[in-house]
């Protein structure tokens, strides 16, 4: 039997909200799985065979013991903070499950992809959709505006997760986790009521971007000139380099063409629906 799923993209931290909030947008990755003689990824018109370590392989293990052929089909640009890792994850072990003759269930999909990706703003994103907020195993789902769009300036450049993990210090400061935390309240309630004055509060970042300023100073560059363009709020997405900016009908032009501006022919700019479904 063939199995077939997808997940959305997602964008995770949203700024202040560092590993608690998570916002799924519409960008897909799709995965069909089928049980075959050896574990197998076709991707692009390659196969290759899946060795131990590997993140689809351990999604599909989590689920299946069998081997698997699994064909990926991914819209999500990877190593750019839009939760690819979470979305791969989602889709296989949805896609073995349906293999199996098996309806998986939102609730188990999100422990394997929580345990595996290990971030729950993600994982709930790309399993649930919308806009969500995680801690360990908890999640809560959060109200969006809809008056709020959503831009994404992605530089045509790769940042690991890992090593923007590298660059976090073991400790921070007693005032800035503080601030941190007026800034989530801020961003919470002005993406819940699409105040842009209640936005602009929740501007800023003490705990991660701060300190990845260095890895892509791109990055920095496209939060400034969304902010200076009329975005009512602008941080990281993800790990980044990609630059996340929440707009208005009245302003999404004006940011898209000043991001266009700063990026130039080193990337793209999109403006992305909310994945309101999350694997499906």
């Amino acid at each position: 039997m063939i199995g077939t799923a997808s997940a959305p993209a997602s964008s995770a931290n949203l700024g202040p909200g560092f590993d608690c909030l998570g916002l799924a947008l519409e960008l897909r990755c799709v995965v069909t799985a089928v049980p075959s003689d050896s574990w197998e990824l076709e991707e692009g018109g390659a196969v290759t065979a899946l060795e131990p370590g590997d993140l689809v392989l351990s999604a599909a293990q989590a689920v299946a013991d069998e081997p698997h052929r699994i064909t990926i089909t991914n819209e999500i640009p990877r190593a750019r903070g839009l939760g690819s890792s979470a979305a791969v994850i989602v889709a296989t072990a949805a896609a073995v499950l349906r293999s199996r003759g098996l309806e998986p269930t939102g609730e188990d999909l999100f422990v394997i992809a929580n345990e595996l990706e290990g971030h729950g703003d993600n994982a709930g994103a790309a399993v649930f959709g919308g806009l969500v907020a995680a801690t360990g195993d908890s999640l809560a789902h959060l109200t969006l505006h809809p008056s709020v769009r959503i831009v994404v300036a992605i530089p045509d450049i790769h940042l690991k997760t890992q090593a923007a993990r590298n660059a976090l210090p073991a400790h921070v400061p007693h005032g800035a986790a503080a601030r941190n935390v007026g800034r989530v309240a801020f961003l919470v309630e002005g993406l819940r009521s699409g105040n842009a004055e209640i936005l602009a509060m929740a501007r800023g970042d003490e705990l991660h971007e701060t300190y990845r300023a260095s890895l892509s100073p791109l990055t920095g560059e496209l939060i400034k000139a969304a902010l200076d363009s009329g975005a009512m709020h602008a941080g990281w997405s993800g790990a980044g380099p990609t630059a996340l900016a929440f707009v208005t009908d009245s302003t999404v032009a004006a940011v898209t063409a000043e991001l266009e501006h700063v990026l130039q022919d080193g990337g793209e700019i999109r403006q992305l629906g909310v994945a309101t479904t999350g694997w499906r």
